[in-house]
């Protein structure tokens, strides 16, 4: 039982690390740590092949949690934008519907459903931490869309719904997340 826990939080902390380091490239934050920190000069410089190792440890620790997880944070990092065209000359809510539709077919529902959960609930929370920043700079944030009170209640009852799905899961993805944010401040 401990062991997988551990392979788990193991494979979710990894996925968790490259959709950090691939949400700051496509939303171009650096947060001027590139002039302050040889680590992240390091893993900015080594992305790619990092962010493939990552993912494929990853599948291989938790197949479909951290597949389902990858592509529901790639659709709700698609949300402000829905109209965009993308790389694949599809528009992104067709990509998101495509990944969707792909999840239904081929990962549990349930195991979807939790992840599309939890990731929104990580959004939601990153959003309340960084309503300043992203202000200030103009980046997308839910909280100043939509106020801080209607977001901390929609991450109240996301996180209920994270808790009845999976317990254990909720507090690998969550404990992963805040880790995960801990160490790249302090890189």
């Amino acid at each position: 039982m401990l062991l997988e826990i551990f392979r788990k939080y193991i494979g979710i902390l990894l996925i968790g690390i490259v959709i950090k380091l691939l949400d700051d490239d496509v939303d171009e934050d650096k947060r001027n740590k590139s002039f302050h920190s040889k680590i992240y000069r390091d893993l900015t410089a080594y992305k790619l092949p990092y962010c493939l190792l990552f993912l494929s440890l990853s599948m291989l620790l938790e197949t479909y949690l951290v597949f389902s997880l990858f592509t529901c944070a790639y659709m709700i990092g698609m949300f402000h934008f829905p109209g965009q065209k993308l790389p694949l000359h599809l528009k992104a809510y067709q990509e998101m519907a495509l990944l969707a539709i792909i999840n239904i077919f081929f990962i549990p529902l349930e195991i979807f459903f939790f992840a599309f959960t939890s990731i929104l609930l990580i959004q939601l929370i990153d959003d309340l931490m960084d309503k300043a920043y992203d202000f200030k700079y103009g980046y997308k944030n839910f909280v100043n869309k939509f106020g801080k009170g209607e977001i901390i209640l929609v991450s109240s009852i996301l996180l209920i719904l994270c808790l009845m799905l999976s317990w254990t899961n909720t507090m690998i993805v969550l404990s992963s997340s805040f880790f995960i944010n801990y160490l790249y401040s302090k890189i």
